[in-house]
């Protein structure tokens, strides 16, 4: 079976949580606040989320979640957290 990729997982990840969008399909360009109404807790509970299924360290991803604004920013910021701890 092929490993997910990153993206996929992230966009798996954001499907689940935001079911009942209204921005039709979550793409790299999607933005996190604006599109998907993403707030504070939301944000907290991805951040564990992200941290289950990738081991980057909550602390890390939580300082860069901060300047994280759209889909693609979030997904770079797990795929740079991931090639530091490697």
């Amino acid at each position: 079976m092929k490993k997910q990729s990153v993206e996929d997982s992230i966009l798996s990840l954001l499907s689940e949580t935001f079911p009942e969008r209204t921005c039709g399909a979550i793409t790299r360009d999607t933005d996190l606040a604006r599109d998907l109404d993403a707030d504070s807790m939301t944000m907290v509970s991805l951040i564990f989320s992200i941290d289950q299924k990738f081991h980057v360290g909550t602390d890390q991803l939580g300082d860069l979640i901060v300047n994280c604004h759209t889909v693609g920013d979030l997904i770079n910021a797990t795929e740079r957290l991931q090639h530091e701890r490697a």
